[in-house]
């Protein structure tokens, strides 16, 4: 009888224990297409690069943590990302950092790993989290 309550408690234990899925941080605000529009920072804050003609870039975040990048209209990236909770240099508080897992990660004018902030709703913020660092921003579409 002993062995059957056991049995029956650690059933009802493991039952009761959540998914990996319910620990991920929120991402809800920062679904849908986004628009490059500008890289800014570097050291003394040197580097500002803009979209030119023939030259753009969109970042597409999917509910199941799935992203890609389109540039020019044309998928350059596709992969996984992730959102964690990682100390802000810039604030000094815990803020909500994104990482992007890629095959293949050859960007090099737009940021999409780092600290990830969303103003107006329509606007997405994401800082490279370094010293003398680099930030991009971008305009929802969609």
């Amino acid at each position: 009888m002993k062995k059957f309550i056991l049995i029956f408690i650690f059933a009802i234990g493991f039952i009761s224990c959540s998914s990996n899925d319910e620990t991920k941080i929120e991402n809800s605000d920062i679904i849908g297409k986004w628009n490059w529009i500008s890289t800014d920072g570097g050291f003394a804050f040197n580097i500002h690069e803009k979209p030119t003609t023939g030259n753009t870039f969109q970042l597409s975040l999917m509910k199941n943590y799935v992203y890609s990048i389109a540039q020019n209209g044309n998928e350059v990236e596709s992969g996984t990302y992730e959102l964690v909770m990682k100390r802000s240099i810039y604030s000094g508080e815990m803020e909500r950092f994104i990482i992007c897992y890629a095959k293949n990660q050859q960007l090099q004018s737009v940021v999409i790993n780092g600290i990830t902030k969303v103003y107006e709703t329509n606007k997405l913020d994401i800082s490279d989290n370094n010293y003398d660092g680099i930030g991009s921003g971008f305009v929802k579409t969609e």
